[in-house]
């Protein structure tokens, strides 16, 4: 039962990473991490992560910045109508100062000691 979840939750996690889309400003919700995403000091910005709640797995930002805030941390269910389906979550933060800065995400279950994935973000801000 364990492993059938653990395939379920995996195949969601490709299909959902494949049907994402890119982008490299605060305009856009950033969910690539192979791309870096530029904004401006003042200026907020949005990463999302395809996420599936009800497995138990949660995306949490590991990374600490003093100029870089969270500001919220959102949840969108695809509009699929099955019970349990996969969604997004969406973190929002604003960067305060000039630099640049590694954010690390990871998805795990609260009471694991161990991740399943883990992405990280390249943020470049400038004046």
């Amino acid at each position: 039962m364990r492993k059938t979840l653990f395939c379920l939750t995996s195949m969601i996690l490709v299909v959902g990473l494949l049907m994402g889309c890119s982008g490299s400003n605060s305009g856009a919700a950033n969910t690539d991490s192979d791309k870096i995403i530029h904004v401006k000091v003042g200026q907020e910005f949005t990463i999302s992560l395809e996420a599936n709640p009800t497995t138990g797995y949660d995306w949490e930002c590991t990374s600490v910045y003093e100029w870089i805030q969270p500001l919220d941390k959102t949840y969108q269910v695809d509009n699929t109508g099955l019970v349990g389906s996969s969604g997004t979550d969406s973190f929002i933060f604003e960067a305060y100062s000039q630099g640049t800065a590694t954010l690390v995400f990871i998805y795990k279950r609260a009471w694991e000691a161990t991740s399943v994935e883990q992405k990280t973000f390249t943020v470049e801000v400038s004046q």
